[in-house]
């Protein structure tokens, strides 16, 4: 009985360790992420001109998760660099969409195709009723 009860306890933790470290693994995601830089004369991008910064997916739980920017600018982009936004998350064999929906008013709402295989992946803009990549590589790489 003594051994049935040892293996049932050690199963138990061991099965409790492995979902505690996929937890803890998923609990919070960030990738590297260029920011570009709009000519204040033009407001145009320059793909040239860019700020590196990080975004980063937390507390994913059922398709809901929560999308921040860190980035060192003077100025950040106010509809995104407001801190924690809620985001929509869809994951597939090998991708993770994240979409935000800015709250701030006047805000669009934007998506991110990211690779789970490390390569990178794209930032995307919502034109009429399609979303459409923005043209820009944005690194999107996991941070070390």
């Amino acid at each position: 009985m003594t051994t049935r009860l040892s293996r049932f306890h050690s199963l138990f933790l061991l099965a409790a360790a492995a979902a505690f470290a996929v937890t803890a693994a998923q609990a919070q995601e960030s990738w590297n992420y260029k920011s570009y830089i709009k000519d204040p004369n033009s407001g145009t991008y320059d793909k040239t001109k860019f700020r590196t910064s990080t975004i980063s997916l937390k507390d994913e739980k059922d398709g809901k998760g929560t999308f921040r920017m860190i980035t060192a600018a003077a100025r950040p982009d106010p509809c995104i660099s407001a801190g924690d936004l809620p985001a929509e998350v869809v994951r597939s064999a090998e991708t993770i969409t994240i979409t935000v929906i800015p709250p701030l008013h006047g805000c669009a709402p934007f998506r991110y195709v990211i690779k789970l295989d490390g390569s990178g992946g794209v930032r995307m803009a919502r034109r009429n009723d399609d979303w459409a990549p923005d043209g820009f590589d944005h690194d999107l790489t996991p941070t070390k």
